[in-house]
């Protein structure tokens, strides 16, 4: 019985050794070590290892410019590179950052740079959580078929702001959540550049808006395929798409798509607007529509406001 006890009591000060490793705020570092316990004055060299001593809901601080590896991420916690410091995930197999979280996490992703490296795989892929914010993020390079710079699957709340996806096959891909259990997405100030498919791709089951961002040099610029869709498009330039601007369909004709787009410019593509008959996109008539091959295909409404 004395060693028995022994073991669980040996067990019981292991676990509560683990748990006093955690720390709210831990710290990397291009000359740091993975045996370190990541504290200011002695950080660790990776994402993976900071996350694995990081409480949930704390901060994972960058030091100084360096690479620090693709990380899996399972809790509430924050990944900041501070302006003026290069934070760069590269990768060669898998993702850059794979996130399946509970549904009352958080997940913060600030001032990060992913780029490909001979991947098959994403840059950021959320499978589940609570709300991803990525913010002042450059996601490259990701251009196998169905990768995209950010991927965004399932229920949950996506915020992109300042941000840069460039050269994937999806720069943005929101897959949406199921019915009656919307995912929800904000984008601003985002550029959405050289993507083989669309520069944001927007799902099934999903309440999303884009606003003051660029969607150049893709195939298409802000693709809606979904059903039960709404995506709102205001303050945007769409331009120099080789084939659709804003290309809008529901994805099954069981629901309709809806768009909503206002003080937006859509010029020099392929296909100005294309609006498939599953899908209603409506306008404020305040945008500029025009030096496309054709500038629109299907209907465009015009919303009247009092």
């Amino acid at each position: 019985m004395r060693s028995v006890q022994l073991v669980l009591d040996t067990l019981l000060f292991l676990g509560l050794s683990a748990s006093a490793l955690a720390q709210q705020r831990t710290f990397v570092s291009g000359t740091g070590v993975d045996a370190n316990p990541c504290s200011r004055a002695a950080p660790c060299r990776t994402f993976a290892r900071a996350i694995s001593q990081t409480s949930p809901a704390g901060e994972v601080i960058v030091l100084d410019s360096a690479g620090y590896g693709p990380v899996t991420i399972s809790q509430s916690v924050s990944i900041i590179s501070p302006p003026g410091v290069y934070a760069g995930i590269s990768v060669a197999s898998g993702d850059g950052i794979d996130i399946s979280a509970a549904p009352s996490d958080t997940v913060i992703l600030r001032g990060l740079t992913i780029n490909n490296q001979g991947s098959n795989g994403s840059g950021i892929v959320f499978s589940s959580g609570g709300t991803l914010h990525v913010e002042n993020c450059v996601a490259s390079g990701f251009s196998s078929a169905s990768s995209a710079g950010v991927v965004f699957n399932g229920s949950g709340k996506l915020e992109i702001s300042d941000s840069i996806a460039r050269g994937n096959f999806d720069g943005i891909a929101i897959g949406g959540g199921a019915l009656n259990n919307d995912a929800f997405a904000s984008i601003v100030n985002v550029l959405l550049s050289g993507n083989s498919d669309a520069g944001l791709l927007a799902g099934s089951f999903l309440l999303a808006a884009i606003r003051g961002s660029v969607a150049s040099n893709n195939a298409t610029g802000l693709k809606g395929l979904g059903d039960a869709l709404f995506l709102t498009i205001e303050t945007c330039l769409v331009d120099n798409n080789s084939k659709d601007g804003i290309r809008f369909q529901s994805k099954t004709g069981s629901f309709a798509a809806f768009g909503l787009i206002g003080n937006s410019t859509v010029t020099h593509n392929t296909v100005g607007l294309n609006v498939d008959a599953s899908a209603v996109l409506n306008s404020f008539g305040n945008n500029l529509l025009g030096d496309n091959a054709t500038d629109r295909m299907g209907l465009l409404m015009h919303v009247t406001t009092q």
